[in-house]
């Protein structure tokens, strides 16, 4: 045997340095778990905290429309207001006298010939037959 294998056998078989080798792997196994563990709870943390940031801001959105949404409505409902004002019947018939329009003074029938037309009635058609030209 050569100086440099009896020197690592006896260094090996030296009581401590076997224990310390062994729980140097041990710490570097447990570190490399902890590690492990610790990305693993920052990735799911990170997940969480992506997933409600998306949530928060997409609520905050839709209460913003929301809120457009009842302006509209309610400066829909004041239009509505405004043109059941300018169809009120006070109001066109002020406007109507404004312009020269009035009840009338005298009223004008016109004849009409023949009228209302005889009507026939045949099992299949229906005629009108006007009476006189």
């Amino acid at each position: 045997m050569s100086s440099q294998t009896t020197h690592f056998i006896q260094t090996v078989l030296r009581p401590g340095t076997l224990a310390k080798s062994f729980t140097w792997r041990l710490e570097r196994k447990a570190a490399l778990g902890m590690l492990l563990v610790l990305i693993t709870a920052s990735l799911v943390g990170w997940l969480y905290l992506t997933q409600a940031s998306s949530l928060t801001t997409t609520s905050f959105q839709i209460e913003q429309l929301r809120e457009g949404l009842a302006i509209s409505n309610q400066q829909n409902a004041q239009l509505e207001l405004e043109i059941a004002e300018w169809e009120a019947l006070p109001r066109i018939e002020g406007r109507a006298r404004e312009l020269g329009f009035g009840p009338p003074d005298e009223v004008l029938y016109l004849p009409v010939t023949n009228y209302p037309p005889i009507v026939e009635t045949n099992e299949r058609f229906r005629y009108v037959h006007f009476q006189g030209r």
